[in-house]
């Protein structure tokens, strides 16, 4: 199997994963906060991390590699993503949330095309008919970026909500941070392993999750511990460290060693029909037709993408 082949399973499954983290947030949400939830999640994810670095199968080596994007990505995901999205989707309705963190994919593309120089501009297709099978490659990624898009929106419907421009603003940042980090990780993909960038992100995220649950609890340790001797809470811990936080990050930060990040980024948007498929098997949600063609248009988009010839 050809390695950008690889690595686009990888992200599929990645963003897959991501769809039940929904699921399970909401069930450990029941029983305490989102950051004491977030502090809890990402020491559990950093101490597996830390457990793999034991058998000695994988390793980390910092020295001499360019430190500083490392930890700028760190900073963006998990740390700003989380917090932004969090506090916007506290101040906005489900719908127009599910809308605004399914722009990620057309933010990852233009930074992709910006920053990472991933495909070529329409000046330049203009200039020159010789990158005209490269312009049609882009053509394509973006449309199929602005249906998954039109897909979200339809699958997230039912009704917009009362507007809130914080919620816009914080949303807005959670959307800069995911297209951000994807380009980040891409661009020192060859200075670091996916295990490395991985494992400083949640170095990062445990540190400063952990520092805000504490001050948010004002020193409450009773209040902080609460949550930690119910089976279910650690149930949907397990899954949402080990699976949706090791697993998928580490999956995701593989394909972006392989894969631009606008088509990387294209998955994200299956998340919404993982989410929204549980919501409907697992937890009893309502069901529409409109949502069916959501589903449908971000299906055929998402794949359609994935069978476009890489860059």
């Amino acid at each position: 199997m050809k390695r950008s082949t690889l690595a686009t399973l990888a992200s599929l499954a990645g963003y897959s994963i991501f769809g039940f983290s929904f699921l399970f947030s909401k069930l450990a949400l029941d029983m305490t906060s989102p950051f004491v939830l977030l502090s809890v999640r990402f020491l559990t994810a950093f101490l597996v991390l830390n457990l793999l670095l034991l058998t000695k199968r994988v390793s980390i080596s910092l020295k001499n590699k360019p430190v500083l994007p490392l930890l700028l990505m760190g900073l963006v995901q998990p740390v700003i993503y989380f917090i932004c999205e969090a506090y916007g989707i506290a101040m906005t309705s489900s719908s127009f949330s599910g809308v605004m963190i399914g722009l990620v994919p057309v933010a990852g593309l233009i930074f992709g095309v910006l920053f990472l120089k991933e495909k070529c501009t329409l000046f330049q297709v203009a200039c020159t008919l010789e990158v005209m099978d490269e312009y049609y490659e882009y053509l394509g990624e973006f449309l199929g970026t602005l249906c998954s898009v039109v897909g979200v929106t339809l699958t997230t419907s039912g009704g917009m909500g009362t507007f809130s421009l914080p919620g816009f603003l914080l949303l807005l940042g959670a959307v800069t941070s995911g297209a951000l980090f994807t380009v980040l990780s891409r661009s020192i993909a060859g200075h670091f392993s996916a295990f490395e960038r991985t494992y400083v992100m949640f170095a990062l995220g445990s540190a400063v999750f952990t520092a805000i649950a504490a001050v948010e609890s004002r020193g409450n340790v009773a209040a902080l511990a609460a949550p930690l001797p119910s089976p279910a809470f650690w149930g949907a811990v397990l899954y949402l460290a080990v699976v949706s936080s090791v697993c998928a990050f580490l999956l995701i930060n593989f394909s972006l060693n392989h894969i631009s990040a606008g088509r990387s980024l294209i998955f994200s948007n299956f998340t919404t029909v993982i989410s929204v498929l549980a919501g409907i098997f697992l937890m009893g949600d309502a069901f529409s037709p409109i949502q069916l063609l959501g589903i449908a248009i971000i299906t055929a988009s998402v794949f359609g993408v994935s069978y476009q010839k890489e860059a």
